[in-house]
Order: C-alpha cells, then sequence, then structure tokens
C-alpha cells in the first residue's frame, strides 16, 4: 500500500511541522503499519508501506528525524558542489537493515548525494 500527501503552493515539507502532519495524516489508526520507503519532495510526500500482516524489516514513519530534515536538506544544498541547487529529495528507507536517509540534490552543476543514518549523522557525500 502506497500512501500520498501534496501540499499546495507557497508551502514546503521543510517548513516547520510540516512533514510530520504529513507522516501523521497517513498513519492515523495504523499503529503498528510500518514503512518501506517514504519519499519526500518540496510539496510531496509518499510513504511505501509494508504489506499487512507481512514478517519483514521497514520503520515506523513517524520515527523520523522530522525535525532535523530541513537542516540535512540544506546540508545537501551547500556541501554538495552542486551549482544553483533547484531540486531535492529526501529517501528513508529500511529494506534490510538499520534506517538509511538520502538527500540528493539537483542543479546546474549536477547532482549530489548525501547519505546519513536513522540520527541524522553523515555518512557519505556524493557530488557531481
Amino acid at each position: 500500500m502506497t500512501g500520498t500527501v501534496a501540499i499546495g503552493p507557497g508551502r514546503s515539507m521543510l517548513d516547520e511541522s510540516e512533514l510530520r502532519r504529513g507522516v501523521e495524516s497517513l498513519t492515523q489508526g495504523a499503529d503498528k503499519r510500518r514503512a518501506f520507503t517514504v519519499v519526500v519532495q518540496d510539496r510531496l510526500l509518499t510513504v511505501v508501506f509494508t504489506p499487512v500482516g507481512a514478517k519483514v524489516a521497514g520503520f515506523e514513519p513517524r520515527s523520523l528525524p522530522h525535525d532535523r530534515v530541513a537542516d540535512l536538506v540544506e546540508e545537501a544544498r551547500t556541501t554538495l558542489n552542486v551549482d544553483s541547487p533547484r531540486s531535492w529529495q529526501l529517501i528513508a528507507e529500511s529494506v534490510t537493515g538499520p534506517l538509511r536517509l538520502r538527500v540528493v540534490v539537483t542543479g546546474d552543476g549536477g547532482t549530489g548525494t548525501l547519505e546519513a543514518d536513522g540520527r541524522v549523522e553523515v555518512l557519505s557525500r556524493h557530488g557531481s
């Protein structure tokens, strides 16, 4: 199952509490539902949930470090040598192990990727 939240113009998932509200709206009444992947873009949030009753890895989407995502995206925008970054995407996943966060920033100078763990400790940076 997949759930998506889109927000209107003039707002961003990086705005204070916007991401948390989006995740909460997708997980209401689903206390035990786990996610394979969460993808966040400027005005769009998508959660890919694990199948109900499946004994597979995943993570609790409410456990995302919501209040630290904006800082992680800003770090990616400023440290990956991507000229004029125009777009960003955060992918959070835990398919076979611990939660990993990956921020992909794209701009005139190409694409860069910053990877972090679930505690938002940066593990690697790759710029073009």
